[in-house]
């Protein structure tokens, strides 16, 4: 069994466009939230934009599960934690 990792995506509601902020290990998920409430203040008053951590055995595997985040444009910002 594969671990599992978070993902920090931003995702604009508007444009569909998702974008992966962050890649988290199995046990960094504390950081992750940590990360996610830092994004959300820094984009407060966006309203077309949602801030989520997702987990999962990969970035596929969500993109299966979770595909509401994936219909649009998908960029990878940042490299893994």
């Amino acid at each position: 069994m594969k671990a599992l990792k978070h993902f920090l995506l931003v995702y604009n509601r508007r444009t569909g466009e998702t974008v992966v902020q962050q890649e988290f290990s199995a046990a960094d998920g504390r950081q992750a939230v940590r990360a996610r409430f830092q994004l959300e203040r820094e984009l407060r008053g966006q309203d077309d934009t949602e801030i989520v951590v997702l987990t999962g055995a990969s970035l596929a595997s969500l993109q299966r599960t979770h595909s509401r985040y994936f219909s649009g444009a998908t960029d990878r910002a940042l490299a893994a934690a």
